[in-house]
């Protein structure tokens, strides 16, 4: 008996965690529905593939980095401590948004720069670069983070990505 009102309590916390959700708009920013992504093992290309549900948060830049983070916490709580090993994946923080450009620091920069691999790096600044040009004030992206030996801070616009990647709509 114990056992079926066990299980009955958590069905209904399940349900009102469901309701909650969809009454207060959250969104799982973990979903790529929300953010540019990667298909790399697409047969003609390199395929960025544009979210569908990015009009529902393209008017919001900070949003918008909520989905490249795939969290909507603090980008500082996800920052590796200095005397850890750099486990932790890059995360974006905004610092300024001025004359087009949003100017970001990368958060676990290391991560970034020194264990994704040159395509993994690219495949970030990519989807990062697309995703944050969905706002109508940005038409670049400012990377601030130390150069590694797979990542190169500084100015990116879309059209630094499209020798690499074909952006298509999903």
């Amino acid at each position: 008996m114990k056992v079926i009102a066990i299980i009955s309590a958590v069905v209904f916390v399940a349900a009102l965690a469901s309701i909650a959700v969809y009454v207060a708009g959250l969104r799982d920013y973990s979903d790529q529905v929300y953010r540019w992504h990667a298909d790399p093992g697409s047969v003609a290309a390199n395929r960025l593939v544009r979210g569908a549900k990015l009009d529902a948060i393209n008017a919001n830049l900070h949003l918008l980095i909520a989905a490249v983070n795939q969290s909507d916490n603090d980008p500082e709580s996800f920052r590796t401590p200095s005397a850890a090993e750099p486990t932790n994946p890059p995360k974006l923080k905004l610092i300024s948004l001025a004359s087009g450009v949003a100017t970001v620091e990368v958060i676990n920069a290391e991560h970034l720069t020194q264990r994704m691999g040159s395509t993994g790096a690219n495949t970030f600044m990519a989807e990062a670069t697309f995703t944050l040009t969905e706002h109508r004030d940005v038409q670049s992206v400012d990377f601030r983070f130390e150069e590694g030996d797979h990542a190169v801070p500084g100015l990116y616009a879309r059209q630094d990505f499209l020798d690499r990647w074909k952006p298509v709509k999903e």
